[in-house]
C-alpha cells in the first residue's frame, strides 16, 4: 500500500544506525507522517493506521502516524532497511531528509494476535519516495578539539605520552 504526499518528520533511516532508544536489542528505522487535513486523517484511519491528534503549546494542531521497521526479523536474522529514493528511483542520502519533506510512503500490513489474544493490524515501513526534499541542516556549529597532550596512567607504567 502506498500513502501519497505525506509530510515526513524525524526520519531515522540510516541503514547503519537504526534508532536504539526504545529497543536496544532490536533497534528500528522509523519516520513520522503528519497532516493537518482531516480527510487525510480519515484515509489513514480507514487504512488501519494508528493516528494520534497532537495539540502543541505553539503552532497548529496536527495528526501523526509513526511507522517503523525493526532491524531484526522475528527469527533473529537481519532485516533490510527501508529504501529511500527520489521520484525517478535515484537513492537518497537518508541523513539529509529534513522535517517537512514530502514523500510517498510504501507500507505493508499484516494481522496479528498479541499475547493477551487481542487482534490487530501491524503497519511496517517499507520504502519512501521523496516528492519534495527539504535538506536537513545542522543548526549548530561543529567545533574541533584543539590538540593537547593526554596523560595515560596504567598499573604497569606511571605515565605514557604523545597520544
Amino acid at each position: 500500500m502506498i500513502l501519497q504526499n505525506c509530510e515526513i518528520w524525524y526520519a531515522k533511516l540510516n541503514p547503519k544506525r537504526p534508532n536504539r532508544r526504545l529497543n536496544k536489542e532490536n533497534p528500528t528505522w522509523e519516520v513520522q507522517l503528519r497532516t493537518t487535513d482531516k480527510n487525510v486523517k480519515k484515509d489513514w484511519e480507514d487504512k488501519n493506521l494508528n493516528v494520534r491528534a497532537i495539540v502543541p503549546d505553539e503552532g497548529e494542531p496536527y495528526f501523526r502516524v509513526n511507522l517503523k521497521r525493526k532491524s531484526l526479523k522475528a527469527d533473529g536474522t537481519p532485516n533490510n532497511p527501508p529504501e529511500a529514493v527520489y521520484g525517478k528511483g535515484k537513492p537518497v542520502d537518508v541523513d539529509t531528509i529534513g522535517n517537512g519533506s514530502i514523500a510517498n510512503v510504501r507500507i505493508w500490513q499484516y494481522e496479528y494476535t498479541d499475547k493477551l489474544g487481542k487482534k490487530g493490524i501491524a503497519s511496517i515501513l517499507d520504502a519512501i519516495q521523496l516528492v519534495k526534499h527539504i535538506v536537513f541542516e545542522r543548526n549548530f556549529e561543529e567545533e574541533d578539539f584543539e590538540e593537547i597532550e593526554t596523560e595515560i596512567v596504567t598499573p604497569e607504567t606511571e605515565v605514557e605520552e604523545d597520544f
